[in-house]
């Protein structure tokens, strides 16, 4: 056990692989209101649960308690990341390492955030610092890969992933990212493998749920496709391809009234995509909405792109029918 993670008094272990829970951190805090190591303990717990500011707030006052514990600029600069603030969480890092803070976490979180603002090099520096330290941590080799694949060397990127995971096998993302890429390549078996590894691992994981669905569809199965589209969205509600493609789903079944909220819900994150606004268009086409259907379907032809003819093809038929419905008011 390190340093940071024994305990006294009773006070709980200072180790994110073993956090207790939020009542009991919340119980030591009014029981000790002056012990900064728990406030930096209950700022990993906010963050682990998406509370971000509240997280923010409890990792500054550890570090008003505590200033010469250098670990909690770390945890600090955590929340900052969390938050986009992105440049007071690289300051947060430089003070602490300027300060001799020499870990691999402080290491690994400025990889992250140069990597973030793409300068690459100065990202891979500290990730290669990072991984002198702790060379079987996972996430250092997942980073790697990330950065290999924004300057498209392919290769080192999944090569990088694919250490991740072997130095551990519940490595989640690493079998994310191996999924995305082999689904794009159209390499559906391999793709298949890592998606079934990665959800058995993260069921809970919504791009992997999305990918799910897109190898169902791919392999002739809409309707279970269908219900991994439906998982992912209901775990990430602003993840559009997952909205976009189970609208599709829909309207090929004939359930347009099903398909529109999708479809409205996507376009925002998706405003030129002809096909998505032709099928929209369609949809209300086919409920009445003939006003909504012009307009979107008008849309479609200024692009110019994907769907033009038709697009075309069904505008007549719609303004035939509002040219009937005027005549059929008088």
């Amino acid at each position: 056990m390190t340093d940071k993670e024994k305990t006294d008094n009773g006070s709980p272990v200072d180790c994110t692989y073993s956090l207790p829970n939020l009542a009991k951190i919340n119980q030591y805090i009014l029981e000790n209101p002056e012990d900064g190591k728990l406030f930096r303990i209950r700022s990993q717990i906010l963050l682990d649960s998406g509370q971000y500011k509240e997280a923010l707030s409890d990792a500054k006052r550890a570090l008003s308690l505590n200033p010469e514990d250098l670990f909690n600029y770390v945890v600090v600069a955590k929340a900052h990341r969390a938050l986009g603030h992105i440049d007071s969480a690289l300051s947060a890092c430089y003070t602490a390492e300027k300060s001799g803070f020499n870990d691999p976490d402080n290491n690994l979180l400025q990889g992250d955030l140069y990597l973030i603002i793409r300068q690459y090099d100065k990202s891979l520096e500290y990730l290669n610092k990072a991984l002198k330290m702790a060379p079987f941590e996972p996430k250092i080799y997942y980073l790697k890969g990330v950065l290999f694949w924004e300057k498209n060397d392919t290769t080192k990127a999944i090569s990088s992933w694919q250490t991740a995971i072997e130095q551990d096998a519940n490595y989640g993302d690493g079998y994310a990212r191996l999924a995305t890429y082999y689904m794009a390549k159209r390499n559906f078996s391999t793709a298949e493998q890592y998606l079934r590894s990665g959800l058995r691992l993260r069921p809970e994981d919504a791009f992997l749920n999305y990918n799910m669905g897109v190898f169902l569809n791919y392999k002739g199965y809409p309707d279970s496709a269908i219900q991994s589209y439906e998982v992912a969205i209901r775990l990430d509600k602003k993840l559009y391809l997952a909205k976009e493609n189970l609208g599709y789903l829909k309207y090929n079944k004939g359930n347009y009234e099903e398909a529109i909220p999708l479809f409205e819900s996507a376009l925002p994150d998706d405003p030129k995509n002809s096909t998505l606004i032709f099928h929209l268009g369609r949809c209300y086409q086919f409920t009445g909405e003939l006003k909504k259907a012009d307009a979107e379907l008008t849309k479609v032809i200024s692009l110019d792109k994907d769907f033009t003819k038709e697009a075309g093809k069904a505008l007549e038929t719609v303004k035939k029918k509002l040219v009937q419905q005027r005549k059929d008011s008088l």
